[in-house]
């Protein structure tokens, strides 16, 4: 029971890893569509950082029980269980990447306006800058391998998420906090 119990909070805790970067990303794309939005959707935020990944681990858990409570819950003979994890993920993974889209789209939309100065190659600069800036905020590196098969890809899919998901919360807290002088 203690092996099942601490695999539901740490498939919580990957769940709500994805919905925050979710979160980060609406929050970000409203503070640009919507200037003067005086409402800042602090409970709808909170809801669906931890809300959804709540839902969908207790579905979990229940199929888990009723389908293939074999074990420690660490292996998937049967898939329906493992979908009920995967497909929010993804579907945050995919509603994330395309807001990144969308923010690039508006950025780019703003650097070309004549307001803005300088030349076209400060320009470009300062729209890689915001990418660049932008896709560890937005969890973009997940996309890679996000619609792969687990068995397909597992081996490059280790790496490349260990390698950029390990440096993710550094990346985010060194260009956010550390290097922001109004935090």
């Amino acid at each position: 029971v203690g092996c099942k119990a601490i695999l539901v909070f740490f498939q919580y805790g990957v769940m709500a890893n994805f919905y925050w970067l979710l979160v980060e990303g609406l929050y970000l794309h409203i503070l640009l569509v919507l200037i003067f939005s005086p409402n800042r959707h602090f409970t709808i935020y909170l809801l669906i950082g931890w809300g959804i990944p709540t839902i969908f681990i207790i579905t979990w858990t229940v199929t888990r029980i009723i389908l293939e409570d074999t074990g420690c819950w660490d292996t998937n003979e049967h898939g329906g269980p493992w979908w009920v994890i995967r497909i929010p993920i993804l579907i945050s993974i995919i509603v994330n990447f395309i807001l990144f889209v969308s923010i690039i789209r508006i950025l780019l939309q703003k650097l070309r306006s004549p307001d803005v100065g300088g030349n076209d190659q400060s320009q470009y600069k300062r729209l890689a800058k915001s990418t660049l800036l932008l896709i560890p905020l937005f969890g973009v590196h997940y996309t890679v391998f996000a619609l792969f098969p687990d068995r397909s890809s597992n081996n490059y899919k280790i790496i490349f998420e260990l390698c950029l998901g390990s440096f993710q919360g550094l990346i985010v807290a060194v260009l956010y906090c550390f290097l922001n002088s109004e935090v």
